[in-house]
């Protein structure tokens, strides 16, 4: 298995589970510190798991895992905010490893923002963007990750199906870095 997912990975990822769109959040858990899993019901199928390892994958699984009797906090504020939310879209923001999971619930929309990169996070938000609950709260440069603060996304990497050459040479005439670095964002 994969230690970490790529830019593409995670586009295919968003296409596959934005195809549960409608499908219902049935209960949040917390295995592990580092990993998250939403029941999820569909109306015409069976129910599975979304399972999120925090800054590496996603994915769906059926296998019956034993969770905590005493559930961690962030479970718990994903329960109170997500439980019978309807799923309305999975999308990936930019091409940047980051998965969008947008809900409508009782009390307005939330969003789920799962970054998949090293020191990523987990982060439950409102229908303006503000943060209700981070998995665990941080500050990078230009960002700071913690409740009742605007969400903003890690800087946009370049998109592979929208670049233009002029687009290309623009990027590597405004950086500094390497090839690698300059094209990961």
């Amino acid at each position: 298995m994969k230690d970490s997912m790529t830019g593409f990975d995670v586009r295919a990822v968003s296409l596959e589970l934005d195809a549960w769109s409608g499908a219902y959040v049935k209960k949040a858990y917390m295995p592990h510190y580092e990993q998250i899993v939403l029941r999820i019901n569909p109306k015409e199928a069976d129910q599975f798991d979304l399972v999120i390892v925090r800054g590496q994958r996603v994915y769906t699984s059926k296998r019956d895992r034993p969770m905590p009797m005493t559930p961690p906090s962030f479970a718990m504020v994903l329960r109170k905010h997500l439980k019978n939310a309807r799923l309305t879209k999975v999308e990936q923001l930019g091409f940047d490893r980051v998965l969008m999971f947008r809900f409508d619930t009782k009390n307005g929309q939330r969003s789920l923002s799962v970054e998949l990169f090293r020191n990523g996070n987990v982060i439950l938000m409102d229908e303006n963007d503000v943060i209700i609950q981070p998995l665990t709260h941080a500050s990078y440069s230009g960002r700071t990750i913690k409740k009742g603060e605007a969400y903003v996304p890690p800087p946009a990497a370049i998109a592979p199906h929208t670049l233009t050459l002029e687009s290309l040479k623009e990027a590597f005439a405004e950086s500094d870095r390497d090839l690698v670095s300059t094209l990961g964002g």
